[in-house]
């Protein structure tokens, strides 16, 4: 199965969101390798009906490898779990967080 994601940046930092349905927060494992995030979920399931003599089981995989652009803070990286939806926060380096630039015009008389 194939689930969605995005990622947006702003000035501060990256965020990540997966759609990954069926998981539990221990289920996942998420890393950043170089410049990889990389994000594992396996879950494992069974059923066993005595009555009617079967037992089931089923496995859930998810596995994500998303290129990240230079200057994240590989020790601050911050995720979370909720109602399907995995979202992990990458903060940008000091280095390479947005300056704003203030633009002046001419003074008034100098032409």
């Amino acid at each position: 199965m194939n689930w969605g994601w995005d990622m947006q940046e702003d000035d501060t930092r990256i965020t990540v969101r997966a759609e990954a349905p069926g998981f539990e927060p221990s289920d996942f494992d998420v890393q950043v390798r170089g410049d990889q995030l990389i994000l594992q979920a396996s879950h494992k399931a069974e059923t066993e009906q005595k009555e009617r003599g079967y037992h089931e089981w089923q496995q859930q995989d998810f596995y994500r490898s998303i290129s990240l652009p230079s200057g994240t803070d590989h020790d601050k990286v911050d995720a979370s779990y909720r109602n399907g939806i995995l979202t992990v926060m990458l903060p940008k380096t000091e280095e390479c967080k947005a300056r704003h630039i203030t633009v002046k015009g001419e003074p008034d008389g100098s032409r």
